[in-house]
Formats: structure tokens, sequence, C-alpha cells
């Protein structure tokens, strides 16, 4: 919440001298940017603006901008702490045969037995649960940690980027394809997308609704997870934004009051969002594995 205080002022109080809209307050704080170093700037953002400008200052086949953004470090950062915190948790589990008695792996591995328990199980067969795990695990606690994130001052939400979550939704996407294909075989995605037993004069309509609700699948997930982690910003920048507008001390206790209980709100969100988002998924691939 500091840093979009930080931000909201930075813009209002920018050098037009003017104060600026609501609609380009968020906009400002909401839109990804290239990563851009100043004389301030620690080492390992100068090395990234030198990166940007230098090795992806042109783009990919002419359409592709490869330049480090501030949400793609958001991933780079949510992915390295996947690493740090469950690589040496997995091979302390291993090692405790009887069960750790360090509290810090006790706390992991409940929220694992909970995915496990509450949005794998359910979904999938016990012997395919096992094999599932792995990949739900990894975007359950992805999702979480650049939720998290998000609430560090200093730090962005990068799951607040539509590119982001559709390309989580993809892979949802190709979960179902793949897992449809190899369980029911190549002609699944006419044959098992569409109930048993329906006249065949019905079956080409039924199919394009089947394969149409296919796709919106993943298109709800990407919209739903985006919208819910950019909202809580927007309240945020909204209430501060009154003491700026208002100038007014009785003003901005109301409204920093309510910045803040929306920020406690955010934490909430943020295991919520990873929950829904995980537990659809293995809904949806857990789903394709049986005919319709």
């Amino acid at each position: 919440m500091l840093h979009i205080l930080r931000t909201v002022t930075s813009v209002i109080t920018s050098s037009h001298g003017g104060e600026e809209s609501v609609s380009e307050v968020v906009m400002h704080h909401l839109t990804d940017h290239p990563i851009v170093a100043s004389e301030s700037s620690n080492v390992i953002v100068k090395y990234i603006h030198q990166l940007n400008t230098t090795v992806f200052s042109e783009k990919l086949f002419g359409i592709f901008d490869m330049r480090i953004t501030r949400w793609v470090l958001m991933m780079w950062i949510a992915a390295f702490l996947c690493m740090i915190v469950f690589i040496p948790i997995a091979r302390k589990i291993k090692k405790a045969k009887m069960g750790s008695s360090s509290k810090w792996v006790n706390l992991w591995e409940a929220i694992i037995g909970f995915v496990h328990d509450e949005i794998v199980e359910p979904n999938f067969e016990h012997h395919y649960a096992k094999k599932a795990m792995p990949w739900f695990c990894t975007v359950f606690f992805f999702i979480l940690f650049c939720n998290l994130m998000g609430l560090i001052p200093g730090m962005s939400t990068a799951t607040g980027n539509l590119a982001v979550t559709a390309g989580l939704a993809v892979f949802t996407l190709l979960g179902m394809i793949i897992v449809g294909t190899v369980k029911q075989g190549p002609l699944w995605i006419v044959t098992g997308v569409v109930p048993h037993g329906i006249p065949i004069v019905i079956f080409p309509l039924l199919w394009v609704i089947e394969i149409l609700g296919l796709l919106i699948k993943p298109f709800a997930l990407t919209v739903r997870l985006f919208a819910n982690m950019t909202a809580g910003h927007i309240v945020i920048i909204i209430f501060i934004y009154l003491v700026m507008m208002f100038k007014s001390y009785l003003v901005g206790i109301g409204s920093v009051t309510g910045a803040l209980l929306i920020n406690m709100l955010e934490l909430l969100v943020a295991f919520i969002q990873a929950y829904i988002f995980t537990a659809l998924s293995a809904m949806f691939i857990g789903s394709s594995m049986h005919a319709h």
C-alpha cells in the first residue's frame, strides 16, 4: 500500500504541475513498463536496464517485445521463491521418515496437504492424484507468491496482468486436451465431449456448443484471476486519491483506514484466488479423463 501511495502522490504532483484524473492514476499503476534505471537504482536494476537497451532492444521476429518489465521480474522472483522454499523442504521431508519436527516444514507440508486433499484428490483418482500433485502444487504456490508479492511496497502483482493469467490458463487448456487425448484416444475431441446417446441430428450443434465451452473455461480462468487481483489495487488507489482530491484531514483518516482494511482483505484474496484458479484447473483437467 505504501508503494501505491508513493505512486499516486508522484503521478498527481508530476512535473506537469496539474492534477491528474483518477483514471490516469489507475492506469499508471496497473500498466506494465520495461524496467528503467536511474542514478539511485541498485546494481540489479541497472543490469536489467542495460539488457533492455542492448540484448532485448530489438523485437523478436519484429513482433514480440522481449524487454524485461516489472511484472516479468516479479514472475522470476516468484519462481525463484518456489525453488528456494520447496527444494530444501522436499529434501527434509524425504529424510524424515517419521515426520519432521520443524515448524517451518510442517507449515508448508500442511498447505501441500490442503492442495492434495481439497484440490487434486477430489478431481483425480488416487493413482493419478500423486502424478498430478507436482503440477498443481506448482501452479498454486506460483500464483500465491505472485499475489502476495503485490502487497509488498515496491513490488507489483504479476497476476494483475492479462498476459500472465492467460498464459496460466493456456496450460490448463493444453492439460485438458492432452489428458483427454491420452485417456480417451485421439477421437476424444469429437466423441468424448458430447454426451452419449443423443440423436445424431443434434450432434453437430451440441459438439459446437461443447467446443465453445471448452474454450470459454480457460478464458474465464484468465479474467477471474486478473479481475480479482486488479480490483483491490484499484479500490486502494481510489481511497488514497480521495486524500489528494479533498485535501482534508478528516477525509484522509477515513480513506487511509479504508485503504488499510482493503489491503488486509487482499491478503485473504491472495490465498482464495490461488485456490480457485488451481481448483478449477484441476476440475477441468480431471473431467477430461472420462467421456462426457
